[in-house]
């Protein structure tokens, strides 16, 4: 207040209407960004955009008491140049908006030219005006060549910075493509600012009194929306209806002045009255429709393909049928989803690292992130024969808010879609995984035998072998051959006993005569009067694949060794029958399975050997008491 009536008393006294229109714009320049940048202290406290919008106000703000007061001479030279100080501040604002920071490196020249230029530009003003006080910046051309040579470079030096500003202005639009969620929405504040600009301009130009006010009001108004967005409630609807109603105004305005002109030239003359009344009824007739393009166009600015869901579908789907390496789905989806829908943090994650089921409390990972993770998320299940494969994890646009429920469908449909390609790349992973382990169990087990062959056969025939040739050298009836060739049939015992258990090893022996017998062997060794076997075997079990009679056979043992050692069962039942695939199921009368015990391999051992095979295995509790072990081997008949 004491400004301003400092400033009116000035205006009172000296009443040069040559200088109210320089006064009233540099006037208004300083309200606003003075009443602005120390709302966005206030709000932000040491916000750099702040401070250069408070410090340009502040020059502004003596600038202006200098215009006022110009009749004192010190203070009228320093109205003549202390003019653009401010305008550079303001470029510089822009340069580091919204957080503060220049873009990169390679910006550091574009700040330095802004300081320089503004700096000579000033200095330039400032030498001139020595000449010349009081009418700078009334006079078209100053009266001595120093001066005048002066107010070229000056004026040089603004062609110089104008480009600087353009380089501004194209990091800015860089800034917004490469932004989403806050970031995005911040610089597209701007936008609104632009607009709001240039519908000052045309105003302008059509004599409307006081349109330049909407032209200095629009950047600091922006820009301090955009600073304090999360302290304002609903800024994206302000921001969509401002956008809106600003473009649709200048539609509006430019679209009646050129039809007006066109139909004035073309069709009715110099009687502007029927051109004016034949514009408004074309412009009644397409204003709906293109304010509906408008609305989506600007929806689509803030909200992307919110309201084009079926569409977003349709670019998803054509993405993951473009993509070759099924790895990758993730992380398109997620970068799709975060460009299309604005938000700031896009995450798939997969349950579990092996089977996709939680009970081994193995968490839930994220397979592809996009953006940087916020308190305030959803979650959408990704289902696939009823089983959750992963989540797909959406960060809101902003704290405290919420999706809307066409946004809450069209992510849940999105993950439906995407739930086979992830649950593919992650098959292909597993299937990876196994095709490594098989790789190391192969190279483990030939090691162990080139072990035993090295550290129990070699020595043993290489003993023989010496022992042969000792013999060979003695003469016939020698009472020493006795004892060599008894060591001899020793060591070929030795020799028989360890390839045979190599061999039983590699296979179980009991299974050359089929798994059938081997089965019946292995419950005759359990049987006794404390525990009574039974068997019962369903189909043909002789045409059955190696692999899955060696995994049936372990799986039979390791069941009935927990049975007679854990279960306290008086009667236990093996039933095998051969239904698609080989069902095997291992029933006891016992105590049951209280709790899994700590430290126990065997049912572990039970469910591996099922999933190496692609088969199943489920443990529960017997219908009468006891235990159930059911396994399902499948495998692929032949031809």
């Amino acid at each position: 207040m004491a400004v301003a009536l400092l400033v009116l008393a000035g205006q009172l006294l000296r009443r040069d209407p040559l200088l109210f229109g320089p006064s009233a714009l540099t006037a208004v320049f300083a309200a606003v960004f003075t009443a602005l940048g120390a709302l966005v202290l206030a709000g932000v406290p040491g916000h750099p955009v702040g401070r250069l919008m408070l410090a340009a106000g502040l020059v502004a703000t003596v600038t202006v008491v200098a215009l006022s007061w110009s009749s004192w001479l010190p203070l009228a030279w320093l109205g003549q140049w202390l003019w653009w100080p401010p305008y550079t501040l303001v470029f510089l604002a822009l340069l580091v908006f919204p957080d503060g920071k220049l873009p990169g490196r390679r910006w550091r020249a574009v700040a330095v030219g802004l300081v320089g230029c503004g700096a000579v530009t000033a200095g330039a003003f400032a030498v001139a005006a020595l000449d010349d006080p009081r009418g700078l910046l009334l006079t078209a051309e100053p009266a001595t060549g120093p001066a005048q040579l002066l107010v070229r470079v000056a004026l040089l030096s603004i062609a110089a910075q104008a480009l600087l500003v353009v380089a501004v202005l194209v990091s800015l639009a860089g800034r917004w493509r490469r932004a989403s969620g806050q970031a995005r929405q911040q610089l597209a504040c701007l936008l609104v600012a632009g607009a709001l600009f240039l519908l000052g301009g045309v105003l302008d130009l059509l004599d409307l009194a006081g349109a330049w006010v909407l032209m200095v009001v629009a950047i600091p108004g922006a820009i301090t929306l955009a600073v304090l967005r999360h302290r304002l409630y609903q800024l994206e609807r302000v921001i969509n209806r401002t956008l809106v109603w600003l473009v649709m105004s200048l539609l509006v305005i430019a679209g009646f002045v050129s039809i007006v002109a066109l139909l004035r030239d073309l069709v009715v003359g110099a009687d502007t009255s029927n051109a004016s009344l034949a514009a408004t009824g074309l412009i009644a007739i397409t204003f709906e429709p293109l304010r509906g393009r408008v609305q989506r166009g600007v929806n689509r600015l803030l909200y992307g393909h919110r309201d084009d869901p079926y569409g977003m579908l349709t670019r998803l789907g054509g993405l993951l049928e473009r993509t070759g390496q099924p790895h990758a789905v993730p992380a398109l989806l997620t970068d799709t989803i975060a460009r299309s829908l604005r938000v700031p943090y896009v995450a798939v994650e997969v349950d579990g690292p092996e089977t996709g089921d939680p009970p081994n409390g193995d968490p839930a990972r994220p397979q592809a992130v996009h953006g940087t993770p916020t308190t305030s998320v959803e979650r959408f299940d990704m289902l696939l024969h009823g089983d959750r494969v992963g989540q797909l994890v959406v960060a809101h646009r902003r704290a405290g808010d919420r999706f809307t429920p066409m946004e809450r469908r069209i992510l849940a449909d999105v993950a439906r879609q995407a739930t086979v390609a992830v649950a593919t790349a992650r098959l292909i992973r597993q299937l990876q995984q196994s095709r490594e382990a098989l790789v190391l169990a192969r190279e483990e087990e030939r090691r162990r035998l080139r072990r035993d062959l090295h550290d129990g056969l070699g020595p043993t025939f290489a003993g023989m072998s010496m022992q042969v040739r000792a013999a060979s050298k003695l003469p016939a009836g020698s009472h020493r051959l006795g004892p060599i060739l008894d060591g001899l049939a020793d060591d070929l015992r030795t020799c028989t006993a360890e390839v045979r258990r190599l061999v039983d090893q590699l296979r179980p022996a009991a299974l050359d005569q089929g798994l059938e017998s081997a089965l019946r062997l292995e419950c005759r060794r359990f049987d006794s009067p404390q525990l009574a076997m039974d068997l019962r075997v369903e189909g043909e079990l002789r045409t059955l694949p190696a692999a899955v009679e060696v995994a049936a056979y372990r799986i039979v043992t390791e069941a009935l060794s927990n049975v007679a050692r854990h279960a306290r069962a008086s009667r236990c039942e093996v039933r095998v029958r051969r239904d698609g695939g080989l069902l095997v199921e291992v029933a006891d009368d016992g105590i049951g399975v209280v709790r899994p015990r700590a430290g126990g391999v065997g049912l572990e051992s039970i469910r591996h050997r099922a999933a190496e095979l692609g088969g199943s295995c489920e443990i529960s509790a017997g219908a009468p008491g006891g235990t159930v072990v059911r396994v399902r081997l499948p495998w692929v008949e032949d031809a």
